[in-house]
């Protein structure tokens, strides 16, 4: 790789065709401009001083080797199966740029340097690695009270983290014009030493976090992400700096002060849309204001997404609005907000949206579907998160009376609910979805003479739609009707099915009959069902089938599937087939759980799968087939579920 140096030039062998003269000996001062003019080939590294020894290589070659080397991976498996919640983005807990490995590319030369800084996008800024000064709180200032300062970056004097500086360089390098993303994650702190987060006053900016934002135009900005466990009041602010106040507060206690509410927020979306910009004259003033005006718009942000983790609402509500005009480009929002963080505060541009998530614990589905309404004609992607109306004392009861939102170009729903089976099924019987290709529902407690999959059948039944992917993942063990839902889904999509995902307890088997999938490509289980059959035995009751039985049934189905019904799995027909599919199982003890089973529980321990699931595994394996097996017990479980017979052995013990 390194440049030959002048001598190895001199010495190269001569052609034979004509005869040369031996070399003459060359004075010292030819030699030093020949190195000069060898060593001028090649570029002078970043620091300036030093020179690069590395082959110059093409620029599309270049972005992609080093997007690979400073991206970081987005973790899909956690140390106990597939753990990926499709409704919260991976940025939010990872960040997608190794800095030090960008930092290292840098140095390579001018050329690595000029092109990272032009093609990578990616700028994220951690506030766990940027302290702010603390102070004791005054206990005399009211609990609600949010001052200025702390949503204002005036710590001029307070030394700046270094964290803050790196950020603000890897911006300023970014040459202007080209679209950055930008994510920020924890921009305030708790500056309060004692006690931690009991006031929702104690946001307040880690310095130089503001300047360090505003050193990059909001038209280069393509998307934007904000992590905060404050509240929503700093976001407001660099969103929308003259956002409206709203004459209503947000305990909406019964279903005709959220009917007010809502009124204000029509009103004020209305208002949004039929404001139009003022048309620039020909005038130094007029001129000098539509410039102003123009560096307030959002020209490139296509994708914004918000999270706030903590029960901290505003002091003074306000509506915070993004309108057309000064967001021309938005199309894809994510908003993921607390309890005590209310939905109808954010006034978007929704007939514009093409991909909406919306993660919410508010008490109704009323503010909910008003909001989809207005989204439901650009919407292609719709993700709901904690769809629930708890039953609590002075919330209201809403019934839904209106029929159906139509959304003719949604292709994707997924649903993540909880603690309440009624609203589950307002929100889902509310929707019609005639394109839908891939839906999730994600449960976490279900009724169990009904469960979650009925009212989605009912979904996809009132759509007409034909599903491509389905992902359940659901605790529900013990519903009837949720088998027989899933029997139905699998007969009537099995012959566009391509995605199947099934995460929960055992489930009848019968619906595998039903399921042809000609087009299947992804089959991922993980079954709740390992049980304990001496406990079954010692209280007289009849063992139930448990996960092994659920992975036989599997994997034979499989292996009829690779061979269409019959005959070898090493023929032809069968090898082009079943080379498209990769299957994974996973079984857990029936009595975990799913948190449990995710969580920081360390008495689970990872064995071999039972015999016979190993050796119909390992039949699969050789034949082509891509299938994974997991299988954890308790770890007191193990010596006792490794010494119990296979069935085979029984059979024989038996006879």
């Amino acid at each position: 790789m390194m440049a030959r140096n002048s001598q190895e030039v001199r010495n190269k062998a001569p052609s034979t065709r004509e005869p040369v003269a031996s070399p003459k000996p060359e004075s010292k001062s030819t030699t030093d401009a020949q190195t000069e003019r060898a060593k001028g080939i090649w570029e002078i590294g970043a620091d300036g001083v030093n020179r690069c020894y590395i082959e110059s290589v093409p620029v599309e070659i270049l972005d992609i080797v080093i997007r690979l080397s400073i991206t970081n991976p987005i973790t899909t498996r956690s140390r106990r199966g597939l753990k990926v919640d499709r409704t919260v983005h991976a940025v939010f807990t990872s960040p997608p740029v190794d800095k030090v490995a960008q930092h290292r590319l840098r140095s390579v030369c001018r050329t690595w340097a000029k092109i990272i800084d032009a093609t990578l996008r990616e700028v994220h800024f951690n506030g766990n690695r940027a302290p702010g000064p603390m102070f004791q709180w005054d206990e005399n200032m009211l609990e609600e009270e949010i001052r200025v300062s702390a949503l204002i970056d005036d710590n001029a004097d307070e030394i700046i983290p270094d964290e803050v500086r790196r950020t603000r360089l890897d911006l300023e390098r970014i040459p202007a014009g080209v679209p950055i993303n930008l994510t920020l994650i924890k921009p305030r702190y708790d500056a309060r030493p004692e006690p931690k987060g009991s006031t929702r006053g104690a946001g307040f900016m880690r310095p130089g976090v503001t300047d360090m934002v505003n050193s990059v135009h909001k038209r280069d900005i393509a998307t934007l992400t904000v992590h905060d466990d404050c509240d929503t009041a700093w976001a407001q602010r660099l969103l929308d700096d003259e956002a409206e106040r709203a004459d209503q507060y947000w305990q909406d206690e019964n279903l005709t002060q959220a009917i007010a509410i809502m009124k204000n927020f029509h009103d004020v979306y209305e208002k949004m849309h039929a404001t139009q910009p003022p048309k620039p004259y020909k005038t130094r003033r007029r001129t000098a204001l539509a410039k102003k005006e123009d560096e307030k718009v959002w020209k490139k942000l296509h994708t914004l997404r918000l999270m706030f983790t903590k029960d901290r609402s505003p002091a003074d509500p306000v509506f915070i609005k993004l309108s057309p005009h000064n967001f021309p480009a938005l199309r894809r929002v994510e908003l993921h907000l607390n309890e005590e963080q209310p939905l109808h505060l954010w006034v978007l541009p929704y007939s514009q949206l093409t991909h909406l998530t919306i993660g919410h614990d508010g008490p109704s589905n009323f503010i909910l579907l008003a909001i989809l309404k207005l989204a439901r004609l650009s919407l292609e992607s719709l993700t709901v998160r904690a769809v629930s109306e708890y039953a609590i004392y002075g919330r209201y009861k809403y019934e839904r009376q209106d029929p159906p939102i139509e959304f003719p170009k949604l292709q994707v729903l997924r649903v993540c609910a909880r603690n309440n089976q009624e609203a589950l099924e307002q929100f889902l019987g509310a929707l019609t979805c005639r394109n839908l290709r891939t839906f999730g529902i994600r449960t976490e407690e279900n009724a169990y003479d009904i469960g979650s999959l009925t009212p989605a059948l009912k979904l996809i039944e009132r759509s007409g739609c034909t599903l491509r992917e389905l992902y359940i993942d659901t605790e529900e063990r013990r519903s009837l009707s949720d088998s027989r839902a899933l029997e139905t889904l699998m007969r009537d999509h099995s012959d566009a099915l391509e995605i199947l995902h099934l995460h929960g307890g055992l489930f009848n088997f019968d619906w595998l009959n039903d399921l042809t999938a000609p087009r299947l490509r992804e089959l991922d289980f993980i079954c709740f069902g390992i049980r304990d059959r001496k406990r079954g035995s010692y209280f007289g009751e009849k063992p139930r089938p448990e996960a092994k039985d659920f992975a036989l049934r599997l994997f034979r189905w499989i292996r009829d599937w690779a061979t269409a019904g019959g005959g070898s799995l090493d023929t032809q027909n069968s090898k082009s087939r079943h080379s498209q599919l990769a299957v994974r199982f996973c079984a857990a003890p029936d009595d975990v759980g799913y948190y449990g089973f995710y969580g920081s529980l360390d008495f689970l321990e990872a064995i071999s799968p039972p015999q016979e699931v190993e050796s119909i595994q390992k039949e699969l394996v050789v034949a082509g087939m891509m299938v994974e097996v997991e299988w954890w017990v308790g770890e007191w479980d193990v010596p006792g579920y490794n010494e119990q017979p296979s069935e085979q052995e029984e059979v024989e013990a038996k006879q």
